[in-house]
């Protein structure tokens, strides 16, 4: 993804969270829900909770998403993870729908995150800037 474009997505999440990953990744699901905050992350997942579309009237069920990709760490997002793209294909979404987005070069990449409202949130915009380029394989 060139650094001027960017995913937008407006709608429902009936799983109640965004999951972020490597589209190459074989690794089982790992992340844990406990605690407060809308980020819940590993080395190789991530979700970021939403409003759960079937919680809610479907005229309130619509969530933004807004994913672009910067050349370094920009300020004022208040969540941040490290996170390892090796493939450089950072998969978006849940169950319903998902994108992939390339991410060059592949590597280790900082997530950072914003929300409108940490319990339900309707509004979401992710920062992906490169942290280092994968290493070789043999």
């Amino acid at each position: 993804m060139d650094e001027d474009r960017q995913v937008h997505r407006v709608r429902p999440y009936y799983w109640g969270a965004i999951y972020l990953m490597d589209t190459a990744c074989q690794e089982t699901f790992d992340i844990g829900f406990d605690g407060d905050g809308p980020v819940h992350a590993t080395a190789s997942h991530a979700a970021i909770m939403v409003t759960h579309a079937g919680t809610v009237d479907e005229d309130e069920a619509d969530v933004t998403l807004l994913v672009r990709v910067a050349p370094a760490r920009v300020a004022g997002m208040p969540h941040e993870v490290a996170f390892d793209v090796p493939s450089g294909l950072l998969h978006v979404g849940d169950a319903d729908g998902s994108d992939d987005i390339p991410l060059d070069p592949p590597g280790r990449w900082l997530l950072q995150i914003a929300v409108d409202n940490p319990r339900e949130a309707r509004h979401v915009e992710i920062v992906a800037s490169p942290l280092r380029p994968a290493a070789p394989t043999m």
